[in-house]
C-alpha cells in the first residue's frame, strides 16, 4: 500500500477492552434470570449488531426467558460498570493515534455498538476528538461480516478501500474489511483468531503500538 489515507479502528476489544467488561455483565445479568452464559456464546456475538445479538440470544435462550428483558438488564449492568471507571484503553492506543495525527492519516471508528454507548466511552476516553468519523451498529443496515459498516466509512471521508488498513479483533471485522478490499490487521482480545482469518489479514500483532512500524514499512 504505497498511498495509505485512513485507518478505520474498531471499538469494542480494540480501543477499549470491553469485551472482558461485556461478557462480565452477561455473566452478572444470567445470575438474576438463573440461566448460564457461556464465553463460547460471546465468541458468537462478538463484531454483531443488535439484531443480531438479539437472535442469537433467543435460539440460545429464548424457551426459557424473554430475551429483551434479559438484554436491558446486561445493558443496565454494563452501563454501571462504564459510570464506575471499569473501561480501560488498550495499550498503543495513544501512540498510534499520536502517530496518525501527526502524518495527516484520517482516523474513523466502524463498530457494532450503538451510537449512545460509542461517543459516551470515546468522549470519556478524551479521544473523540482524534477521529474524523465515527460510524455505528445502529446505522447501518447490514452487520460485519458484511463489509457495508467498512464501505460507507471509506465513502464518507472520500477515500478508495485500497487505501484504508482496518483495524480489528473480531473474525466478523476481518472477514469484512477483507471482504472491502481493504487491509484489516488483527490484534486478537479474548478469542485468537483461527487459521483461516490470519490468512485473511496483512499481519496479526500483539498491540495498537506495532501498527506504528507496519505502516513505517508500507
Amino acid at each position: 500500500m504505497k498511498n495509505l489515507q485512513l485507518v478505520i479502528f474498531d471499538m469494542d476489544g480494540l480501543i477499549f477492552d470491553t469485551e472482558r467488561l461485556s461478557y462480565a455483565s452477561w455473566k452478572e445479568a444470567a445470575e438474576k434470570f438463573n440461566i448460564n452464559f457461556e464465553l463460547s456464546l460471546l465468541y458468537k456475538l462478538l463484531g454483531t449488531n443488535h439484531e443480531n445479538v438479539r437472535n442469537a440470544l433467543f435460539r440460545e435462550f429464548g424457551d426459557k426467558i424473554n430475551v429483551d428483558d434479559y438484554m436491558a438488564e446486561k445493558r443496565r449492568i454494563f452501563f454501571k460498570k462504564i459510570e464506575n471507571g471499569e473501561v480501560v484503553k488498550k495499550p498503543g492506543l495513544d501512540e498510534l493515534l499520536e502517530y496518525l495525527q501527526d502524518k495527516n492519516i484520517k482516523k474513523a471508528v466502524a463498530t457494532s455498538s450503538n451510537r449512545e454507548v460509542a461517543y459516551n466511552l470515546l468522549k470519556d476516553a478524551n479521544i473523540f476528538h482524534y477521529f474524523d468519523y465515527i460510524l455505528c451498529g445502529d446505522e447501518v443496515k447490514k452487520s460485519k461480516p458484511d463489509p457495508e459498516v467498512f464501505l460507507t466509512v471509506a465513502k464518507k471521508l472520500d477515500v478508495k478501500p485500497s487505501e484504508c488498513i482496518v483495524l480489528e479483533d473480531s473474525e466478523a471485522g476481518t472477514i469484512a474489511a477483507s471482504r472491502g478490499r481493504m487491509m484489516p490487521i488483527v490484534i486478537p482480545d479474548l478469542k485468537e483468531p483461527d487459521k483461516e482469518i490470519e490468512e485473511l489479514a496483512y499481519k496479526k500483532l500483539n498491540n495498537l503500538k506495532e501498527v506504528i512500524d507496519v505502516i513505517e514499512n508500507l
